[in-house]
């Protein structure tokens, strides 16, 4: 009983210390316009684990974004990842790929920009090993 306790306390514990780790995880991302200006505010949810998906629409006469610029459309997307060391950084830009870091530190921060990002939506996952740390995506939308 004694054993069985102690292992169980120890799968406990290591499961707590990964889910920490994981939580350390920030991803975040950001609207640059075409007049090079951007936005302030991030699109993404703190969880790391929350697969959120956020959805900004382009649209040709007038345009509706996070900081309500008008008539300002966004081309690119800043996206900001911290972490720890030894990731996989896969961005996708629709079934492109734009950026794809193996074994990279992102304990400092790394900032990736994403271009011509018009009408369709940018996937970003971390992985370390075969274990998804996090994933986002940001769905561009467009019409008139």
């Amino acid at each position: 009983m004694k054993v069985f306790m102690t292992m169980y306390v120890l799968l406990v514990s290591m499961l707590c210390t990964e889910s920490m780790r994981s939580q350390s995880l920030r991803i975040e991302a950001y609207v640059v316009y075409e007049n090079g200006q951007e936005s302030e505010k991030n699109l993404l949810s703190e969880d790391p684990l929350s697969e959120d998906i956020a959805m900004l629409y382009n649209i040709d006469v007038g345009q509706t974004n996070p900081d309500d610029l008008e008539g300002v459309t966004s081309t690119e997307l800043k996206v900001v990842i911290q972490g720890e060391d030894n990731v996989d950084v896969l961005i996708k830009k629709g079934k492109k790929t734009a950026v794809n870091k193996k074994g990279i530190s992102i304990a400092d921060g790394q900032v990736f920009y994403v271009k011509n990002i018009r009408c369709v939506p940018v996937e970003i996952v971390v992985k370390k090993g075969k274990k998804t740390l996090g994933k986002r995506i940001v769905d561009f939308q467009c019409g008139e």
